[in-house]
């Protein structure tokens, strides 16, 4: 890649069936396919990244099986159009996951393939050995303690403690109410541990009060009960579980991170991620830390842009509301070389 051409980095789209408790409303639609349409024309864009939350496969009722990617792209036939074009335009297009689409595999991105060419999924680790780990891009869930991929034994079948809590705020009638009572109740988690200190904690009952306390006003919101079953696209899982059963799960999280992060303040930054305008902040701190630091990180996962120098968040392309963010515009990085700008559309 030489110096004048351009990286073009999006995520956060949350692209779904369109139905009411979805973030991909008017005039988000018509935003993105103009937005990909202008790119696949400029013959100095040498890439385009997706960069996770493209698709929405958790944002469904309690009720509703959510949809399949299939689904999505057979929905949105104006954008899967104007991905083509990408593809077809532009040298490498890439797919990274991130917490809303992490069962995306490549497969799922055969529709966007044009002629001999086809979208590629990639890792984050693989981007950046591309670029000997000048560039690390990645959706930034990986530092959210209730999104990050979670293998723990008691783990609903390896969705993390965010699919339920995304969930539940999707069946309340009000849900901004729904997740500033959750802000809330972590926050006053965090406080509660930073007070109390690392060494005072029993993990196991905290991360099940931590649990419990999350999907009791979640619910409350909901207007649930313990017995109502949930929906899943998985037969072997649909109605199998119910909202009660959650908090008996996830318990180990609380712990599990509290070894990982044995500093109470990054313990804590990890449980707010999602709340706080700059909730990936610190963990970009820590990747351009060290000798082996690259040069540029570039995230997405909070839905709140920002610019600060080596670090930028992309924002979204979503509604503007979805995370709190009422007012903020579309936006999306560019790269040319190691210079990183973050453009607002429209």
């Amino acid at each position: 890649m030489t110096t004048s051409q351009k990286t073009i980095i999006i995520s956060d789209i949350h692209i779904s069936n369109g139905a009411g408790y979805s973030w991909f409303l008017p005039p988000c639609p018509d935003y993105l396919v103009t937005m990909l349409n202008n790119i696949a024309k400029d013959h100095s864009v040498e890439e385009l990244v997706l960069l996770g939350d493209v698709f929405d496969l958790w944002l469904y009722p309690i009720d509703v099986i959510p949809w399949t990617v299939s689904q999505i792209i057979q929905a949105n036939p104006l954008i899967t159009k104007a991905l083509k074009q990408c593809v077809q335009k532009i040298p490498n297009v890439y797919y990274m996951n991130g917490n809303h689409d992490m069962a995306v595999v490549p497969g799922d991105l055969l529709p966007f393939s044009s002629g001999n060419k086809s979208m590629q999924w990639i890792s984050p680790d693989l981007y950046a050995e591309k670029y000997q780990n000048r560039r690390r891009l990645e959706h930034g869930h990986a530092a959210d303690m209730f999104n990050a991929p979670d293998d723990s034994i008691d783990a609903v079948k390896g969705y993390p403690l965010g699919f339920f809590v995304t969930r539940l705020v999707a069946t309340a009638a009000n849900p901004s109410a729904a997740r500033q009572a959750l802000k809330a109740i972590v926050q006053a988690k965090g406080a509660s541990y930073k007070a109390m200190g690392p060494e005072a904690i029993d993990a196991l009952s905290m991360g099940r009060s931590l649990v419990k306390a999350i999907i009791d006003v979640l619910e409350l919101y909901a207007e649930l009960q313990d017995s109502t079953p949930i929906r899943f696209l998985e037969p072997d899982l649909d109605k199998r579980y119910t909202v009660g059963d959650i908090k008996s799960h996830y318990g180990s999280l609380y712990g599990a991170w509290r070894k990982l992060h044995p500093d109470p303040t990054e313990f804590v930054d990890t449980m707010l991620v999602g709340f706080d305008s700059n909730g990936l902040g610190w963990y970009a701190k820590k990747l351009l830390s060290g000798k082996a630091a690259p040069n540029v990180v570039i995230m997405g996962h909070t839905h709140h842009a920002v610019s600060q120098g080596r670090y930028d968040n992309d924002g979204f392309w979503c509604i503007s509301n979805a995370l709190g963010h009422g007012g903020a515009k579309a936006s999306y990085v560019e790269i040319i070389g190691d210079k990183i700008t973050l453009v607002r559309f429209p």
